[in-house]
């Protein structure tokens, strides 16, 4: 694996890059407390030789900086923005996408933007299928409020919180919650940017009234295959959700993972890469043709 750092319109975006395959697969990690390696390093352990794959660090995440100004309306269109830049500067013309949660929403915000170099997409446990957030108001509050610092800070300081968290929302069997993980989102959490980047990210992700970006409506503008991955005990991106979305999708699938929370290919890596290649293997030269 190589890491490389791009200058994508004044920012230093890390891209980790692993294998030499045909099939350029890049991959978008999630949004609050992630980065690259941390959501995907061992699916691209467990990627066949065929791909090349590509992983971001998101700006404010791991080994990218972060700017001002990320904050507000225009939070999704920046990140695309900076998709494009890195897939650019890597001269990537057609390529497999998969996202994560806000990657998801990343992803196929890129793919409605730029469809003819999305040969397939796969989000998992993606934002922007929904168009409200359980108890939205409510959660708008907690964000916009002293509460989202202090709840942040407190998971900071207490490693016990953070295992809490990952238990609860994460990952659905707890003995893959080791202590090295627990560790490492530990360790992200006290990084420079940490809090920045998780407040940047909440409060640009609803309104009083709605969840942002809400893609239900635009999502029967996708051609190319596309393959929903959601974990079976996701509370928040729930398999209704992603089931709803596949079928808006001329060419949509679904894919449940038995028993997994909202870091599905966290923890089912092989499941992930397994599901995903197969997919691919279908897609791939079909769509070149």
């Amino acid at each position: 694996m190589t890491e490389s750092v791009l200058s994508i319109s004044g920012m230093s975006i890390a891209v980790y890059r692993h294998g030499t395959g045909e099939v350029p697969l890049v991959l978008l990690h999630g949004g609050g407390v992630d980065s690259a390696m941390l959501s995907w390093r061992e699916v691209m352990a467990y990627m066949p030789e065929r791909y090349t794959i590509y992983a971001i660090d998101l700006p404010g995440y791991g080994n990218s900086s972060r700017p001002e100004g990320m904050e507000g309306p225009d939070f999704y269109s920046k990140h695309i923005a900076v998709v494009e830049g890195v897939v650019d500067a890597l001269g990537l013309h057609r390529f497999v996408l998969s996202g994560l949660s806000m990657g998801g929403a990343i992803g196929i915000g890129y793919t409605l933007t730029h469809p003819e170099r999305v040969a397939a997409l796969v989000p998992v446990d993606s934002w922007g299928l929904v168009s409200r957030m359980p108890m939205n108001g409510l959660y708008y509050w907690c964000v916009n409020t002293r509460a989202l610092r202090a709840a942040f800070r407190l998971y900071a300081r207490h490693r016990w919180l953070v295992r809490w968290a990952v238990e609860t929302a994460l990952i659905g069997d707890r003995q893959k919650v080791t202590e090295a993980l627990v560790d490492e989102v530990l360790a992200l959490c006290r990084m420079p940017n940490a809090e920045a980047s998780m407040r940047d990210f909440q409060r640009s992700s609803l309104t009083r009234k709605r969840a942002i970006p809400d893609y239900n409506g635009k999502l029967s503008e996708l051609s190319m295959p596309t393959l929903f991955i959601c974990g079976e005990k996701d509370a928040l991106v729930t398999r209704k959700v992603c089931a709803a979305a596949a079928k808006q999708v001329r060419n949509g699938r679904l894919h449940i993972m038995p028993g997994c929370r909202h870091w599905a290919q966290k923890e089912r890596p092989q499941e992930y890469a397994t599901v995903v290649d197969t997919f691919v293997q279908e897609v791939w030269r079909s769509t070149a043709d």
